[in-house]
């Protein structure tokens, strides 16, 4: 009995290691046979970000006033485009809306020019000219102008470029009251603001510019506003007694016509009758808050008689000679010892009536006029000079009219102002101006040169 139990505990020892062996055993023969691999089914990159446009700068070729423009000048937009993986941009008249006064507008030149490659990016100009219209310039860069490779689209970019746009030209209407001492104070007011002008005075707004004026005068005041459209203000001055300057003329049939004043045209009736009648004499009266020979003039006369002759006024006997008068260069004034009177005021006068008569002759009574040769008059001023004692304050310009040929160029200050010297004038204009209006009368006078025009 005993035997039989020690023969099942024997067996059954051996059942258990046999048991435990198989099982190590087995576990070493699977773990022989583990594959260790990693397999790569996709590389995804995934780009949720949209294209992006952004303001670089705004150039404007108005460069001194960059808030400004009208149809001739160029406003240039710079935007950059950035994307990672950027694929297309379109930049056409189709994805950019130009407005101004936020309207549309389509009557503009748009040109479109890549600047340069950048990291993820592109750098464009969009060139804008000929602005038609009014108000404040926008661009629209429309949403889808750029494109990326995951067909991701821009936004919408709204660009207020803060320029004004304006195509219409300043405007102004002239006021002018009279103030102490006969002067006068003009004052402009204004459309719009406008830039400076040289010797007005602008008040705080800019809509309104004054200036103090002495004598009278008229002539066309140019104003440019901010956009650089031109415009003009018809100054005509007339209320002025600081300083006068009082003028008559002589002229072959028409005889002395008084009261011209500064810029008036001396002979316009002659002129308007026929315009062969010539300009025999002149006479100046100077007066106001002036010396004596504060204006001073001298003259070249063309006579019959010829060179070394003399003559004698036929209405003052003031004695004149041929060529330039006075004979030794000097210039005549109100301090002058041969004035004279007419309509009781005093005069200095330069040439001669008489100088186209029928048989008239020199100052010694030799070589009379033919009646052929007066009827054809010939002679008389041909040229004339001014000049002012002092030109701190003051200028004085003149312009002579001349048969056949029409308005000459103003002359000021000294200069000469003659055609030629055996072609008399028929008509004269003179002003003492300011010398910050001084360029304005003479660019106004010029307009005429050629012409005929008497207005």
């Amino acid at each position: 009995m005993i035997e039989i139990k020690n023969k099942f505990f024997i067996r059954t020892i051996i059942c258990l290691l046999i048991g435990v062996f198989i099982i190590f055993s087995y576990s070493t023969i699977y773990a022989k046979y583990i594959f260790q691999n990693e397999f790569c089914v996709a590389n995804l990159n995934i780009d949720r970000t949209k294209p992006k446009i952004e303001l670089v700068d705004i150039k404007n070729t108005n460069s001194k006033y960059t808030n400004y423009a009208n149809k001739t000048h160029i406003i240039t937009v710079r935007i950059k485009v950035t994307d990672k993986n950027l694929k297309e941009v379109f930049l056409d008249n189709e994805h950019v809306r130009v407005k101004i006064s936020d309207k549309i507008v389509k009557n503009v030149n748009i040109k479109y020019n890549k600047i340069q490659d950048i990291e993820n990016g592109k750098i464009y100009d969009i060139e804008l000219s000929s602005l038609q219209g009014n108000g404040i310039l926008k661009l629209d860069i429309l949403e889808g102008t750029a494109k990326d490779s995951g067909e991701l689209e821009s936004d919408l970019l709204e660009i207020n470029t803060k320029i004004t746009i304006d195509n219409i030209a300043p405007t102004g209407e002239l006021i002018e009251n009279k103030i102490s001492d006969g002067k006068v104070n003009a004052n402009i007011k204004l459309s719009e603001q406008i830039r400076k002008v040289e010797g007005w005075k602008f008040s705080k707004d800019g809509l309104n510019i004054e200036k103090e004026f002495t004598n009278n005068i008229s002539y066309e005041l140019p104003i440019v506003d901010f956009a650089g459209n031109n415009g003009s203000v018809t100054i005509n001055i007339t209320k002025a007694t600081y300083i006068n300057i009082v003028y008559a003329s002589h002229n072959s049939m028409v005889g002395w016509s008084y009261g011209y004043g500064n810029y008036d045209i001396a002979g316009k009736n002659a002129i308007a009758e026929n315009p062969i009648y010539k300009t025999e004499a002149l006479a100046f009266n100077i007066s106001g808050n002036v010396d004596d020979d504060f204006v001073q003039g001298s003259s070249y006369i063309y006579t019959h008689w010829g060179e070394g002759s003399y003559g004698k006024c036929k209405t003052s006997n003031v004695i004149y000679n041929y060529g330039y008068n006075p004979l030794d260069g000097s210039f005549k004034s109100m301090k002058s010892s041969d004035l004279v009177t007419m309509q009781e005021k005093k005069y200095f006068q330069l040439g001669g009536s008489g100088i186209n008569s029928d048989r008239n002759t020199d100052l010694n009574g030799n070589n009379p006029i033919p009646t052929v040769v007066a009827g054809q008059y010939k002679y008389g001023i041909s040229g004339i000079r001014f000049k002012l004692k002092d030109y701190s304050y003051f200028s004085i310009v003149y312009q002579i009219f001349v048969d056949n040929v029409g308005w000459i160029k103003t002359s000021s200050n000294g200069q000469e102002c003659m055609y030629a010297k055996d072609k008399p004038m028929s008509a004269f204009r003179i002003a003492l101006v300011p010398n910050t209006e001084k360029q304005y009368v003479i660019d106004t006078w010029n307009k005429d040169v050629g012409t005929s025009n008497i207005k």
